[in-house]
């Protein structure tokens, strides 16, 4: 979770975040979504791992594909949805930084936070003390292992 000003203060944090969530050594997580949910707009641009083209590893294309959205500028594979809550777009389980030791299988939305919400979550996974795209890359190994 994100907001606009934090967006144009870091845009290439959010790129990064966006290459930990969806990128692998060869290719991209076809299973996964990556969202950047703007708590001051309520709106979040939607990047479908099934879909999105174009997507690479360095952060001036991963972070222009973000830029482009909030532009209005269409990219295969890239939704932005306007006047949505965060619930809307979670699935499964939903799993934060916050302490713990929470263990994801199946289908789980993972919330990295640079702005806050009050948001119920199901569990912690204790990771919180990292950057986002740290944190992103590791549950998804963790995910990945099962």
């Amino acid at each position: 979770m994100t907001s606009l000003d934090r967006f144009n203060e870091a845009p290439y944090l959010h790129g990064k975040a966006l290459v930990a969530s969806l990128l692998i050594s060869n290719g991209i997580r076809h299973d996964a979504e990556f969202v950047m949910y703007l708590v001051d707009a309520r709106m979040a641009v939607k990047v479908l791992g099934s879909a999105v083209r174009s997507l690479f590893p360095d952060e001036e294309s991963s972070t222009g594909i973000l830029r482009k959205a909030l532009r209005g500028v269409r990219h295969p594979g890239v939704r932005v949805l306007k006047n949505v809550d965060l619930r809307e777009l979670s699935r499964g389980i939903l799993v934060d930084g916050r302490p713990g030791n929470c263990r994801v299988k199946g289908d789980f939305t993972y919330l990295a936070y640079l702005e806050r919400l009050d948001i119920d979550v199901d569990c912690g996974s204790g990771l919180g003390d990292m950057p986002p795209h740290h944190q992103f890359a590791v549950i998804n190994i963790e995910a990945d292992r099962g």
